[in-house]
């Protein structure tokens, strides 16, 4: 089984409540579709947030750490639920991001290192790519 960030499947879940669709990956079977920041109770739309050393902070300084690991928690118990072994997620987020995340300065600056989901996934040995390097994107 497959997890794939909702964004990526067309779902308007982003922070700005549009999606990432990539229609290459509605072509996949055996999926189960997450977003951890809704799942935690964040709004959609929402304020764009970055991870600031083990915080998560919005564009305008309000701390939502505790909403993106509990979204976190509840999409792993998804995944665990369905037998997922492998993750296909949304490139730079900062629950979703996967060996690349942006910097905390609001720059667009991306830097080294995994979203609050991706660190879950890993630390539950379920293998993760981001959408990028699942379909070969520059």
């Amino acid at each position: 089984m497959i997890v794939i960030s909702a964004c990526l499947l067309g779902e308007n879940c982003k922070y700005d409540g549009k999606n990432n669709l990539k229609e290459k990956l509605l072509e996949l079977d055996n999926v189960v579709s997450v977003c951890p920041e809704v799942l935690g109770g964040l709004s959609i739309p929402r304020d764009s947030c970055e991870i600031i050393s083990d915080r998560v902070i919005t564009v305008n300084n309000v701390d939502v750490t505790n909403e993106f690991y509990l979204g976190a928690q509840k999409a792993l118990e998804i995944c665990i639920e369905n037998g997922v072994d492998f993750a296909i997620l949304k490139a730079n987020s900062p629950s979703c991001g996967c060996n690349g995340i942006y910097d905390g300065t609001f720059t667009h600056t991306i830097i080294e290192g995994d979203g609050i989901f991706t660190r879950m996934l890993k630390e539950n040995n379920i293998e993760c790519v981001d959408e990028k390097t699942y379909l070969k994107e520059e």
